[in-house]
């Protein structure tokens, strides 16, 4: 872990980015959880609370695209600027709203829609700003540290965030538009150029959007990868759904809940940090047996889907997780060039997102039918599906190699 941290002191203006980041994650997790608090208060209805995260869902993915274009197309320190400042006032709103007593559910929905929207064309741009702050051979470090931040942020958000709202529900709302703006100042402090403004963006958004598509179709092992996040996403998604209804049916108290979801969260945290130290020179094969380690735990419930057996594996398989993700990351940044990487991120992430929310449905739905076993059983499925795709030529020969640098690519 010394050595990750070490980055930080080493390259200020991947210090300033970093804790930027984590400032805007720390502020977007309160929300997650606030948001929904305040619709539940203002309507009472669960089916409202719902609907206002699902729309942010589906405004942030619907924008993913036309955003990774404007991601490569605009400057992107003045793309996180201002996009930070727009969620400052966005975040901000629900508190004066609730200081006025003028809230209403359309406004809280208009919160998502903005929120889904700016985040759409801030992700790309941030994501690609991160190969301009470390150099090549500390890539790997850099995304481990850039994981370990997002699991700590969804750690520590919704608990600050739940405690503000207690104190006053107005808050947690006032602490998100604080984060931004601390976060849109660290970035101004960055010197470094962070890119974008590509003269092979000008072309249309429609063409922009097929040429992102077509590069991650064409090539192998960002084609192949993206399927195998698609796998993963919807596999982990039901894993970790399936621990409250397995810990309730068998009895176990709120508070052991609460401390077996904990256990998970942290485990993930753990598996980011030791991601670079575990790689070393030689990432193939450690991807290989986190793969098929995952493959080993999800099974292990399904023969025996006990308290001790869940808890202990899946708090396992958070740290794995992590492990599959830092590693192949790290290589899509190697390989992926500058002028193109919004687009190409964008691409990814929605095609590799879209079987996420079905995740926690489908097991269900399975669970409900024949079991925990049974549910249990299709997650290991699917997670011998990824250990196939990484035993695939793709992903096997492009970690088996060194690393190159990225080269430029015809728009």
């Amino acid at each position: 872990m010394t050595g990750r941290l070490s980055l930080l002191r080493a390259r200020p203006d991947f210090a300033r980015y970093w804790w930027g980041q984590a400032l805007s994650q720390f502020g977007s997790r309160t929300g997650d959880v606030t948001l929904p608090l305040m619709v539940l208060t203002l309507t009472g209805s669960l089916w409202a609370a719902g609907l206002v995260s699902t729309v942010r869902l589906v405004t942030l993915n619907a924008a993913r695209l036309p955003a990774g274009v404007l991601a490569d197309r605009w400057d992107r320190r003045t793309v996180m600027v201002a996009v930070d400042l727009a969620k400052a006032a966005i975040w901000t709103a629900p508190a004066v709203l609730l200081l006025l007593g003028q809230a209403h559910l359309w406004m809280l929905v208009a919160v998502g829609v903005l929120d889904g929207l700016v985040s759409a064309i801030y992700n790309p741009a941030a994501g690609a700003a991160l190969r301009r702050l470390v150099d090549d051979h500390e890539l790997t470090p850099a995304v481990a540290l850039n994981e370990a931040r997002s699991y700590a942020a969804g750690m520590a958000g919704p608990i600050v965030g739940g405690a503000l709202w207690a104190v006053a529900p107005w808050l947690p709302f006032l602490l998100d538009g604080v984060t931004f703006l601390a976060c849109a100042w660290l970035t101004v402090r960055i010197t470094t150029p962070l890119g974008g403004g590509a003269a092979a963006t000008a072309d249309g958004m429609l063409a922009g959007i097929r040429f992102g598509l077509r590069f991650v179709v064409r090539h192998r092992f960002l084609r192949t990868m993206t399927l195998w996040a698609a796998l993963l996403n919807f596999a982990t998604a039901g894993a970790f759904f399936g621990i409250v209804p397995l810990l309730e049916s068998a009895g176990t108290s709120g508070t052991v809940i609460g401390a077996a979801t904990a256990a998970v969260s942290a485990g993930a945290l753990l598996g980011a940090l030791a991601a670079p130290r575990l790689a070393g020179d030689r990432p193939y094969p450690v991807l290989l047996a986190a793969g098929i380690a995952a493959v080993l735990l999800t099974a292990a419930v399904a023969v025996r889907p006990d308290v001790t057996v869940t808890v202990t594996c899946l708090a396992l398989l958070s740290a794995v997780g992590p492990v599959l993700v830092v590693l192949l990351t790290a290589r899509m940044y190697r390989l992926v060039p500058d002028e193109v990487m919004g687009r190409t991120q964008s691409a990814m992430l929605l095609v590799g997102s879209l079987l996420y929310p079905f995740g926690s449905v489908v097991v269900g739905a399975v669970w409900q039918a024949a079991g925990p076993s049974a549910a249990y059983a299709l997650i290991t499925c699917c997670l011998l599906g990824c250990a196939g795709l990484s035993l695939a030529r793709p992903i096997r020969a492009e970690l088996a190699r060194a690393p190159a640098p990225a080269e430029p690519v015809p728009a």
